[in-house]
């Protein structure tokens, strides 16, 4: 049987694209994986991989090619399933984690309504998370 996990863009992109933090970020998703975990995420999560992507294209750092690949993978071959979850759940967690934008709080309330384990790459989210007495949120370096 599977279980749902909630997993924020920039784990996703370290995976397709070549950084520090890919090593980090395929185990997380490998292990993931091995549970049988099936993939979720708000649905920002789409608009935040492709951001980021073209960020990368228009600094150099990637060619268009490998731009349209890693959009390909991510929104298309990955897996991703998108859970709606309400504004102001959203909100509220981001209130509740004192945090200036509500993007995290997407991840978070989506996390709830699955009753799920949440991964991110953002260390310290978590650690705000963890003092706000969240014990479902997961840092991918935890798994060294």
């Amino acid at each position: 049987m599977s279980s749902p996990v909630v997993i924020d863009a920039n784990l996703a992109i370290f995976n397709v694209l070549k950084t520090q933090q890919s090593s980090r970020a395929a185990r997380v998703l490998g292990d993931l994986i091995d549970r049988g975990c099936e993939f979720f995420a708000p649905g920002l999560w789409w608009y935040e991989v492709t951001s980021v992507i073209h960020r990368y294209l228009y600094a150099g750092l990637i060619p268009d090619a490998v731009a349209y690949q890693a959009l390909e993978i991510l929104t298309v071959n990955f897996g991703v399933q998108r859970i709606d979850v309400p504004v102001r759940t959203a909100f509220d967690w981001a209130t509740r984690l004192r945090q200036k934008a509500a993007y995290d709080g997407f991840y978070l309330a989506a996390a709830e309504a699955l009753e799920a384990e949440f991964w991110t790459a953002d260390q310290a989210l978590v650690n705000n998370a963890r003092q706000a007495g969240v014990s479902w949120i997961h840092w991918m370096g935890e798994l060294a």
